[in-house]
């Protein structure tokens, strides 16, 4: 295993992979959780320690919190955490990153010979609460990028998620399972698109908001 960490391996020019994103089927998700109430700290910590990440390698810090490993697992012990974590009457967003395909991105290649079902599928099916997302896609190096994008949009019109333009993003809305499965999905998409070598995904999801859009 090599020491080079993913954004060390993309400033270097020397490093044989340079240039183009890594082969290894490593994904990833860096989030931070905001529970906008007194006992956030409990929340954040509850959510962690239950969400199983037998399937993922994770790390938390002071900033954020960070799951790799193979797409499905990641996504679902990201969904996972966030359906845990749900609490009612309690204002709540988790700000994430997908990303796969940094050249150098090495650690955590410890589970990727995780197989099976995903851990926290059982919990994630039941997550049915309405939630609101905010999303943008990225694709790294691709000349005709758009057409990449317009596929995830109709991917969201299929699946009845109402997306619309807003500054900057996507806006999408819908149960935590299906907006969850849809981002997963989108990855995929990504990862199965041979001219999409790296990608990065940002995404916001937002539940129990007390703005009254109908007042706007």
């Amino acid at each position: 295993m090599s020491d080079e960490s993913c954004c060390e391996g993309c400033n270097r020019p020397d490093l044989p992979w340079a240039g183009r994103g890594t082969s290894l089927p490593i994904s990833g998700c860096r989030f931070s959780l905001y529970p906008m109430c007194d006992n956030f700290v409990d929340i954040i910590l509850g959510a962690l320690g239950r969400v199983d990440t037998s399937a993922v390698w994770s790390e938390s810090d002071a900033l954020s919190t960070v799951y790799r490993g193979k797409l499905p697992y990641v996504m679902d012990a990201v969904a996972g955490l966030f359906a845990s974590a749900w609490t009612e009457n309690v204002h709540m967003a988790l700000e994430g990153q997908v990303s796969k395909g940094c050249p150098g991105d090495v650690s955590g290649d410890s589970v990727l010979g995780v197989e099976g079902e995903a851990p926290n599928h059982a919990l994630v099916e039941a997550a049915t609460q309405p939630a609101l997302c905010k999303l943008a896609l990225y694709p790294m190096g691709v000349g005709d990028y758009i057409d990449d994008i317009a596929a995830v949009w109709r991917m969201a019109e299929d699946r009845g998620l109402n997306p619309t333009t807003i500054h900057y993003a996507t806006r999408i809305e819908g149960s935590i399972r299906d907006i969850f499965a849809y981002l997963r999905d989108v990855c995929q998409l990504m990862e199965d698109t041979e001219s999409v070598h790296h990608y990065v995904l940002h995404f916001t999801i937002n539940v129990n908001s007390p703005t009254d859009e109908s007042a706007e």
